[in-house]
């Protein structure tokens, strides 16, 4: 069964939880069809106004790190929703370690190369654009 379409005043009702992203997908995408309507009694300024609180209030909030007691906490929860430790052992970390630096080499060895690599001036000139202006320019 197709949806109904949705009033603007419906729309006016939700657009808040729009604007929070608070609505599921159903609901996000009726409101997202709404808005894509030529006419509309009010709908644009609805959601502007409630975009705008919405960004007011995350920047209302006072950013404030939680005690390391409360992370402490988290972190003893998680062995017991997870049935796993929380940390890696030493060897884990280790060879993560050994992961990144193998990527670091690699990416380096690229760089190298691609710094060393001969450079075609015709096919620059070509890629440039350039046809004889550099060969005519005496390099």
């Amino acid at each position: 069964m197709a949806p109904a379409r949705m009033t603007c005043d419906e729309f006016k009702e939700m657009a808040a939880a729009y604007a929070l992203v608070a609505l599921d997908e159903e609901e996000r995408s009726a409101c997202a069809d709404h808005l894509a309507k030529a006419s509309h009694h009010g709908c644009r300024e609805a959601i502007a106004s409630a975009e705008m609180v919405a960004a007011r209030l995350g920047a209302a909030l006072i950013p404030e790190r939680p005690s390391p007691e409360v992370w402490r906490a988290i972190a003893a929860r998680l062995p017991q929703a997870r049935g796993a430790a929380t940390l890696p052992d030493e060897a884990a970390r280790r060879r993560g370690l050994y992961h990144l630096c193998g990527w670091l080499v690699a990416a380096a060895l690229v760089g190298v190369y691609l710094y060393n690599a001969p450079i075609d001036l015709r096919a620059l000139q070509a890629v440039m654009g350039l046809g004889g202006q550099l060969a005519s320019s005496g390099h």
